[in-house]
């Protein structure tokens, strides 16, 4: 899970097989001081938060420092940004590196402008999120960024009965 948002840390429990990575940073923020405060606690979801502490009882959650290895070839790398222990992923492929974004890099032409979604924990490490995804991406690698509809379009499924995602605005 790259943070604890609502949206990217909602339905833990449907994956009863799976191991949880998170950043330290992020599971203090998600459960500390911060959320004493509403603005800052708007976009968690407490069953989401609570799901995850739960994880960590169950011996199914790993916790990372920074940048560390899931499996050979699929890394996470500690962003912040957006939430304070945002991570994005790196996933090894046969030509390229896939850097999966995630939040830190809600749409495209944001990191064309040095723009930002407006909902951010620190707005310095949203702009250094950007170069790191540059320098992860190198020349050849590719960013997807977390919720942009176009990557829909640019990105075509496996097969027709994999399109499990409809932009709804």
């Amino acid at each position: 899970m790259t943070h604890l948002h609502y949206d990217h840390a909602g339905n833990l429990p449907a994956f009863p097989n799976a191991t949880f990575h998170i950043q330290d940073r992020e599971m203090a923020y998600g459960t500390g001081r911060c959320m004493c405060h509403e603005r800052m606690r708007r976009p968690f979801a407490t069953e989401g938060v609570v799901d995850a502490v739960r994880l960590v009882f169950q011996s199914r959650v790993r916790f990372h420092d920074g940048d560390g290895e899931i499996v050979p070839g699929c890394r996470v790398h500690l962003v912040g940004g957006h939430s304070k222990g945002l991570q994005v992923v790196t996933v090894a492929t046969g030509g390229a590196l896939l850097v999966i974004a995630s939040d830190a890099l809600h749409f495209q032409h944001y990191l064309e402008n040095d723009g930002a979604f407006p909902l951010f924990a620190d707005y310095l490490e949203v702009i250094e999120g950007y170069n790191k995804l540059r320098v992860l991406a190198g020349a050849n690698g590719l960013i997807i960024p977390g919720h942009d509809p176009e990557v829909l379009q640019k990105f075509s499924p496996l097969a027709p009965d994999l399109q499990f995602a409809r932009v709804l605005l």
